[in-house]
Formats: C-alpha cells, sequence, structure tokens
C-alpha cells in the first residue's frame, strides 16, 4: 500500500540530522513550529501546477534544498535535477531555457522541423533560479507557461503536463530586474530564507558530509507515490467556515468604492496610496484592510490558498483550521499587493517588515469575519435561503458600518429582488 506521508515525514527528518541550514521555526500553526522554507517546499511537491518562490540573501540554501527535494521526490541522482533547472542572467537565451532547432534538419527536403525541448521543459520539476536576474522578456516566457502550463517554440508546443514549479530570488544587486506584477500573481507563495543564525552555523560546523552524500541518504520517492501526493491532497475537506473566511479575506483586501467595480486590480495612476481613498468613509481606519494596500487581489488568491491550506492539512495529519489559514495566508498574499507607504513606515513595522505588515491584517480581516460580522452573515444567509424578505434583510444590514455590508450584501440582495 502507497504511503507516502510517511516518506515525507522521514525526508523533513532527514535533513534536520543530516546539518542542512533551512533557518529557523518560523511557521506556527497552532501549537506547532515549523521552518516555512521546507514546509512550504514540500507542500508545493505534493501539489502540482503551483509555484513557490523562495525569496533571501545569498547562502540561504534556497536552490540546494529545492534540488535535494527534486531528487528525493523524483528518485533521480543529485546531479542529474541540479541539471534540470535554468539560472538566470542577463544573456540566458530561450533556447538554453526551452529548446532549439537541430541543425542537421536544415538540409532536409521535406518535413516539418522538430523542436529539440531541454531537460528542463521536459521536466515536471522545474526550478527557476535566480528569475529576478533574468530581463523583462525571458519573464514573460515565465508567465506564459505559469498561465498555460504550455511551453511554445518556432511553432511546436510542448504539453508541460501536471508539474511542480519553483523559483529562487535574492534582493535586488546590479544585474537583477524587477519582477513584473502579472508574473508574481501566478507565483502561489513566497516565502523568505534567512541565512544561517548563530546557532545554525555551530550546526553546519558539525556536518560531515558534501550535499551529494546528503542526498544519496534521503527517502526516495517511487513514480507512484510521487504521483498519488496530488489525488491525497485533494481529498481533504474545508469547512464552509474556513471558506467563507477565504472569501471575505480577499474582499477585504479588493473592496474600494472609489473603483471601478470595487476593484482596485482597475485603479491605473491613481491608488490609495497616492490619495484615491481620501474622504472614503472607511479610510485611516486601522481595522480594515482595502485603503491599506494598493492592489486588490485575483481569485488565483483564493484558489492558492484552498490549496494550500489542504496540503497543510496533509502534511501534518490536521484538519483544515481557521488557524491554518492564519499562518498560510500571509505568504500567499505579501509578494502580490503594495502596503500603502504611510502605513508600513509606522512602528514596529518600519518600512521594511512587509510580511508581517500583511500578518496583521490578515488576522484583523480573520478575526472580523468570525466574530463583529456572524450576526451579518447570518441575516444574508437568511435572505439568500428565502427564510426572510430580502427588503427586510437590506433594512437590517444597513445598521451595519462594514464594507462588505455595504459594497458587496446590500447591492447583491438589491439586485435580487
Amino acid at each position: 500500500m502507497l504511503d507516502p506521508l510517511s516518506k515525507i515525514k522521514s525526508l523533513a527528518k532527514s535533513l534536520e540530522e543530516l546539518r542542512l541550514h533551512l533557518g529557523r521555526k518560523d511557521l506556527v500553526i497552532g501549537n506547532i513550529a515549523l521552518n516555512s522554507q521546507l514546509y512550504f517546499s514540500m507542500a508545493n511537491a505534493s501539489l502540482r501546477n503551483r509555484a513557490v518562490m523562495l525569496y533571501g540573501g545569498m547562502g540561504a540554501n534556497k536552490t540546494t534544498l529545492v534540488n535535494l527535494l527534486g531528487a528525493s521526490f523524483l528518485g533521480l541522482p543529485f546531479d542529474d535535477v541540479e541539471n534540470l533547472m535554468v539560472s538566470g542572467h542577463p544573456e540566458q537565451t530561450e533556447e538554453k531555457i526551452v529548446g532549439f532547432l537541430d541543425p542537421r534538419q536544415w538540409n532536409l527536403a521535406s518535413g516539418e522541423l522538430d523542436v529539440l525541448w531541454t531537460p528542463w521543459a521536459k521536466s515536471r520539476w522545474k526550478l527557476i533560479n535566480e528569475i529576478n536576474r533574468f530581463p523583462s522578456g525571458k519573464q514573460n516566457l515565465f508567465l506564459e507557461i505559469l498561465q498555460k502550463r504550455k511551453i511554445s517554440y518556432a511553432g511546436k508546443v510542448l504539453e508541460a503536463g501536471d508539474t511542480c514549479y519553483f523559483a529562487t530570488m535574492n534582493p535586488n544587486f546590479s544585474s537583477t530586474y524587477p519582477l513584473d506584477e502579472a508574473l508574481l500573481d501566478r507565483i502561489s507563495a513566497c516565502v523568505p530564507a534567512m541565512q544561517p543564525d548563530f546557532l545554525g552555523g555551530l550546526a553546519l560546523i558539525e556536518r560531515k558530509q558534501e550535499i551529494k552524500e546528503i542526498a544519496a541518504d534521503l527517502p526516495r520517492f517511487s513514480e507512484q507515490e510521487f504521483e498519488a501526493l496530488p489525488k491525497v491532497v485533494s481529498s481533504m475537506a474545508i469547512d464552509r467556515e474556513v471558506e467563507l473566511a477565504v472569501v471575505s479575506l480577499l474582499r477585504d483586501f479588493t473592496l474600494c468604492e472609489r473603483a471601478h467595480g470595487y476593484d482596485k486590480t482597475q485603479l491605473a495612476s491613481s491608488k490609495p496610496s497616492r490619495g484615491i481613498c481620501n474622504g472614503c468613509h472607511y479610510f485611516n481606519n486601522p481595522e480594515l484592510c482595502c485603503w491599506q494596500v494598493d492592489e486588490g487581489l485575483s481569485d488565483r488568491v483564493r484558489q492558492d490558498l484552498r490549496e494550500f491550506v489542504k496540503a497543510f492539512a496533509f502534511l501534518l495529519e490536521k484538519k483544515v483550521s481557521i488557524e491554518m489559514q492564519r499562518a498560510i495566508a500571509p505568504y500567499i498574499i505579501w509578494h502580490r499587493v503594495t502596503p500603502n507607504r504611510s502605513s508600513l513606515e509606522r512602528p514596529p513595522y518600519y518600512g521594511s517588515r512587509k510580511l508581517e505588515f500583511i500578518s496583521e491584517l490578515i488576522e484583523k480581516s480573520i478575526n472580523r469575519t468570525l466574530n463583529e460580522r456572524g450576526e451579518m452573515n447570518m441575516i444574508f444567509s437568511s435572505a439568500i435561503d428565502g427564510e426572510i424578505s430580502y427588503g427586510d434583510a437590506i433594512k437590517e444590514l444597513s445598521n451595519y458600518d462594514d464594507p462588505i455590508a455595504r459594497l458587496d450584501y446590500i447591492p447583491m440582495l438589491e439586485r435580487m429582488r
């Protein structure tokens, strides 16, 4: 009987015992402390067609970790997995990334030319190393692959299939380029990767093995176990309370009554941070998210959040819970939005602790949904179920000073009358 979870547990334990630097246990779910870098990567390996980006300075073990996990999950030698990745630099060509035409075919009298696809293009474990060293034109190539799950070259199309996507990103250096917002929106989760602290440095001193030797000692997954992982994860159930909190979270970040259709993704030159929210009833309310970030959140955030909470529930052998959503949502959202500078620059964030700032906004949204919005949600549900009239529901909801009531629930019921 296939039991991929037992191998995942053994893999995590082996990486810790082999003195591979993974940073501190910074991800807390209930009373369980985990290393976000490791567990988001293993969660992504248990899913398909999601992308996790590890962000941090040089020497934070980003690339090595992904390659070690690839060797384990694919059951391949470490060198073979390392050869699969593509690394960013300004002169990197499309031919080196995805494929090229075999020049021996050029003298053929008839027939179509075939593309020789690279190992990276054909692999179902794709690592884009130092993605911000690719210029914008090459970034568009990755955007198309993540969007279509297909690779096109010279009139030929390669179906990528169900694939695990990873990327690493260094801080801004002289040879790096800004990441396109559309590409960032297709990065499912962004996880900070830290250099070794004092204790981590001491642990590395005690490590006796080289990386290739570490890889050889790790558990290996069979092809059947690797294929079974996404099916097991998809079977994890999500209750209605978590679903409601997910949808409300997206709306809290996206609602803006000054934007067309209340969707801040429609904003062009005017954003909340540039004054579009001045005079709005909710502006400067610290309990609300909408004016504190410039961009709205696409439905991809909802999909990514649902998939990753299920993956973590699988890895931890727990039910999907609000606590999981609280812990995981910041990593799904923080790289997709630009905080209002006046809010981010205040203590305790001081303009740099973006992940913590977004975590606070998420905490406020979830708490509001579970507490203050309880009666409001019941009124709306009763109207939808026909237990009370739309008019009575609208009248009662008008008493709530909440953006979701004013901009979502009431207009929706008015259209249904």
